[in-house]
Formats: C-alpha cells, structure tokens, sequence
C-alpha cells in the first residue's frame, strides 16, 4: 500500500510503548498539496509511554496539544498519562455512538457493524468532533496529537473528517486508516479483557473507510458541509487547510 512515492508505514512514529501511531504528514490533497509534516499525528494510548517516548514527542515534535477522544471511564481506569502534564494544552473530546461506550468494551448486537458504529459517532458526538478540529485552528495548538484506546475507531473517524476537509484525496484518506490493520494483533493483545468479541470489532479494512466517507457523501452532503452544520464555520475549515497544508510548489 503506497501513498506517492512514500509508503504510508513510513509515516509511522519510532515509539516503543504505543503500537499504532503516525503522522499524518505527506497525504495528498486532489490539487496536488500535502499535508504539512509533524502537525497533526495520531495514535492509540499513550498513558505509558516510555521515557525516551515522551522526549521524542515532546522534544524532536514539539508537541504542544494531545486531544483525548476516550470518556470518563476510560481515562478514570487508564489515567491520562504523563504525556499529558508535560504539554502545554491536554483536551478531552470524548467521542461515542449511542451506548456513549467505548466498542470493545459493549455487548455487541446481532447486526452490528464498524461501519455503522461510524455512522452512530457524526450522529452523537459532532460537537466534540468539531471542538477537537477547531483547536487545530490555532497555530499555537500544533503540533497536535490526537488519541483513543486503540487509535483506530474513534481517532479514525476525527482524522477522516479532518482530512475530508483538508480535501486530501479519497483514497489517501483510506490507506491512513487502513495503514492500521498490521498493528491490529498488538491492539488485540493489550486488551485487558478475556470476553470473547468478533473480529470485526479488530479490523481496520479499507472498504470500512470507502463506505463512511460515502456515507459522508450522500447523507450529510460532505465533510464540509458536515462540519458547518455541526459548527465548524467556512473561516475555521479554511483557516485548517492554510495552516496544516503545504504549498503545491513546495514538492
């Protein structure tokens, strides 16, 4: 799986105690820009980062914002982590589907599908979706790092929808979530729990992707459209795209 000449592991960032993070620098926009390198990453938990983890984001990245998008349990049981005192801004955007639970942790129902518990998040938590993108907004926020309990769910959906309105390309926007599926056993591993759960509920499969931003599409008119109802204003999309997009130019 390639993104340009660059394939999308590459992208990935060398910490030893989180298993699915990466940047979302290099992907493509449809005119032909980028996504600015080492704004925005993403990432699963990073509540036991390693010291040497710490002083890569903090230090070599300059991190300066990490958005939260777990719930109160979640962070009451597995803290915020270190990470998050040693920035200078820590945001909590819990983003959640109609059981306001995280996936892995619900009693699944027959029918149940990722694609559907995607659907659920742009229903019930657009307001936390947005207030996570507009902190993007501000130069002094970034870099930025936005993270759930697997990186994959809930950060997928955040990061598609930003991506959505940065205009980077479908299928970019695809392979950045489906660069997750290797790092799947290791997700699976450091789940606490023994209850037995679907694999689907693991996977990260790039026609999951196709069909939410789809759905984006045709139901909610699109991604900026979308945000600007849910109160992301046309200056705030525009302002994401002047600061987190290289020039056409510049490659």
């Amino acid at each position: 799986m390639r993104i340009g000449e660059n394939t999308v592991f590459e992208r990935e960032l060398p910490l030893r105690c989180a298993v699915n993070a990466r940047d979302l620098g290099g992907l493509r926009t449809e005119d032909g820009r980028r996504v600015r390198p080492r704004l925005v990453l993403r990432s699963d938990l990073v509540t036991e980062l390693a010291p040497d983890d710490r002083a890569f984001l903090v230090d070599d990245c300059a991190l300066r914002t990490v958005i939260d998008l777990r719930g109160a349990d979640e962070i009451g049981t597995d803290g915020r982590g270190a990470l998050a005192d040693v920035v200078a801004r820590y945001h909590n955007a819990h983003v959640y589907g109609a059981s306001r639970t995280r996936l892995d942790l619900t009693e699944v129902a027959p029918g149940d599908t990722m694609f559907g518990r995607y659907r659920e998040y742009l229903e019930h938590s657009a307001h936390n979706i947005v207030a996570a993108l507009d902190l993007l907004t501000t130069p002094a926020h970034l870099p930025a790092l936005i993270h759930c309990a697997a990186g994959k769910d809930r950060t997928g959906v955040v990061v598609a929808v930003l991506l959505a309105l940065l205009d980077v390309r479908a299928d970019d926007i695809v392979a950045d979530y489906a660069a997750t599926a290797p790092n799947v056993p290791a997700l699976r591993a450091r789940r606490d729990s023994t209850a037995p759960l679907p694999d689907w509920i693991f996977a990260a499969e790039a026609d999951t992707m196709r069909r939410f931003l789809s759905h984006l599409t045709t139901e909610h008119g699109g991604a900026h459209a979308w945000a600007t109802r849910a109160g992301l204003d046309e200056s705030a999309q525009r302002q994401l795209a002047t600061i987190l997009l290289e020039d056409a130019q510049s490659h």
